[in-house]
């Protein structure tokens, strides 16, 4: 792709030179003819007109089209060999010469050392503005000069109009040519370094943060679309200005904070949110990015995060004001799990299957400081042992027959930042154990057929209705697991432990199915059979009673006295199916022998609630604890 150059040049000559070379290199190149001001002017109304990329022009008319063009200029002159030719052939013209030349700065020739190669003298005559050369002009009509070499075509002009010969100083094909390559080199970073601004602020224009960039002279270099909406400013008014020079209080208020220019930090002001960060280059500050945020903004946000994790379902509904008590025991449960919600240790939750384990975990999810990321709650007893191992992993594409394309997430993955809930821990079988003790250790997860890792930020809580440490004893759960999720304990203790929430619990219920009817409306007989029964399937069982109750009595006015009855058959089935709760094998023995056997396997049954089973054995804790010790 050609890229459009301008080009000025003092000669006509000159720009018949140039257009030829230009076509044999196949460059775009439009030509100028004049100098200075004039030139200058002829350039700008070009440039204004057309998509130019870079300008090529030599000396005090380069300076000149600076001064009202913004585009790159590449310098274009003789050399000292383009002089010397030309010095010799003005000789042919005349004796006496002079050299009209505009005194570029650091880019002066050598007039002494190509004097004594030519072997004859040359008059230099300098100028910068158009009033000079004429100027000069006369006066090498005075001083008798008969050849004028440079200055361009007016020179040119108003040396013959004094009677005078001129001739232009020439530029080598060489050099044409190797100007014109640079300028189209020039003209392709420029373009490609357009691109990538264009590129850049579409970027940060993308961003509804607002975002500044400040020089290492705290000017702002430059900002995006967003500033000007939330500070009502237009982007021309604020760049290169320094935080004094804004007409903005507000934001000039927010640059003028000291520490901004300093180090890295974040603070409010008002409604919006700073963070600015420095920008380091070879060890070396040249700028702090600033980046603004409206705080109604980030809620929104934070709501829309909320909303789409609850539509994948990776959202915890619950808080510890909803769990429903009134006994001393669950209290005390709800203040430990609120000190233990705000580190980000491992928890295990034990406790009977119905008790709110669930709930428990997403009221310390809800808790912590991780609360607005996902909350991801897995059953390990509710999946088969393959479908777990990828659901808790993850797998790669072509990991194995039915694998999805693409590959697929697994819990870990999608819990990061947040808390994964790991329900029926005990089930876990050992292979995939020893998988999740490198999850624990490692901070990072590996899908199933990948050959690389990937770290993940996760909280654990896992809850179990086993005993845990049976189960290290008997092979079936490795014990450094075993260490590594019981950082932190809550044991929730089952219904009939913890009477005290069984009125509320039912109330809770019943405003469920929205009945009319409350715990105190139930007659004493039915009361006492909720305080008494044992729920075996706690809190859970209590609220399909409750449900069964209200569809059942209160509605079709069955007996209260056969619906209790339907309840406690169905638990002795259930109990029979398991083996029953009141029957225990025991070994044979000494009479202390075999009290301590039943004593354990009651202890075993009731969780070890030593008041309970002394009280169902008819003896006191003393003598529990006495039997317990007898060797």
């Amino acid at each position: 792709m050609a890229h459009k150059i301008i080009m000025t040049v003092g000669y006509p000559e000159m720009a018949n030179t140039i257009r030829r070379i230009s076509r044999e290199l196949g460059f775009d190149v439009v030509i100028v003819e004049g100098i200075l001001q004039e030139a200058a002017k002829e350039v700008k109304r070009n440039v204004d007109a057309g998509d130019y990329e870079v300008v090529v022009s030599r000396a005090g008319t380069a300076k000149e089209i600076s001064k009202i063009v913004d585009l790159p200029i590449v310098y274009s002159d003789s050399d000292h060999f383009d002089l010397v030719k030309g010095f010799k052939k003005a000789r042919e013209l005349g004796e006496k010469i002079c050299f009209i030349t505009y005194p570029e700065e650091g880019f002066m020739f050598n007039f002494k050392e190509i004097i004594d190669i030519i072997g004859f003298e040359v008059m230099i005559l300098p100028y910068k503005t158009q009033e000079e050369l004429i100027s000069q002009i006369k006066f090498a009509k005075e001083s008798g000069i008969e050849v004028v070499v440079g200055g361009g075509i007016r020179a040119a002009e108003f040396a013959q109009s004094y009677g005078m010969k001129s001739m232009y100083l020439s530029i080598s094909e060489r050099s044409i040519k190797r100007t014109l390559i640079l300028a189209d080199k020039v003209a392709s970073d420029r373009i490609r370094i357009k691109k990538e601004a264009e590129s850049l602020d579409a970027v940060i224009n993308a961003s509804e943060e607002g975002i500044l960039f400040l020089n290492e002279e705290g000017k702002i270099e430059a900002c995006n679309q967003a500033i000007e909406r939330i500070f009502n400013v237009k982007i021309k008014d604020l760049r290169n200005k320094s935080p004094e020079d804004l007409k903005n209080d507000e934001l000039g208020k927010l640059l003028k904070k000291q520490k901004i220019c300093m180090e890295k930090g974040n603070f409010t002001l008002g409604n919006i949110n700073i963070s600015y960060e420095p920008v380091i280059l070879n060890k070396e500050r040249i700028g702090t990015v600033i980046t603004v945020r409206e705080v109604s903004q980030v809620q929104k946000l934070e709501t829309k995060i909320r909303r789409d994790l609850h539509k994948k379902g990776l959202l915890a509904r619950f808080t510890f004001s909803d769990i429903t008590h009134q006994s001393e025991q669950m209290k005390s449960v709800i203040q430990l799990a609120n000190e233990y919600a705000v580190t980000d240790s491992t928890i295990l939750i034990i406790g009977e299957s119905g008790t709110g384990k669930e709930l428990l975990a997403q009221s310390i999810h809800n808790a912590s400081n991780r609360k607005e990321r996902p909350f991801v709650a897995v059953n390990c007893a509710a999946l088969p042992e393959n479908l777990l191992e990828s659901e808790l992993f993850g797998y790669t594409e072509g990991a194995f027959t039915g694998a999805n394309k693409g590959g697929r997430q697994g819990v870990f993955e999608l819990a990061h930042e947040g808390t994964i809930f790991l329900d029926e821990i005990g089930e876990i079988p050992s292979h995939i154990q020893t998988r999740l003790l490198r999850v624990l250790q490692e901070k990072e997860v590996m899908r199933i057929g990948a050959d690389h890792v990937t770290p993940v930020d996760i909280r654990i809580v896992a809850a179990t209705n086993q005993k845990l440490w049976n189960l290290v004893q008997e092979g079936k759960f490795r014990l450094d697991l075993y260490f590594r999720l019981s950082v932190l304990h809550l044991n929730i203790p089952p219904l009939f432990q913890r009477k005290d929430d069984i009125p509320a619990l039912v109330n809770h219920f019943l405003s469920k199915v929205n009945a009319d009817q409350t715990f105190e409306d139930f007659s004493t007989q039915l009361q006492h059979f909720f305080m008494t029964y044992r729920w075996p399937g706690n809190v859970r069982q209590l609220e399909n009673v409750v449900e069964r109750y209200y569809l059942r009595v209160h509605h079709t006015n069955m007996e209260e006295q056969a619906f209790m009855n339907e309840i406690l058959n169905e638990t002795e089935v259930e109990e029979s199916q398991i083996g029953g709760h009141d029957s225990m094998i025991v070994e044979t023995g000494t009479i202390g022998e075999i009290e301590k056997q039943v004593i354990l396997q009651m202890l075993d049954r009731h969780n070890d609630n030593k008041t309970i089973v002394a009280e169902k054995l008819g003896i006191s804790r003393t003598t529990l604890w006495k039997r317990l010790n007898e060797d």
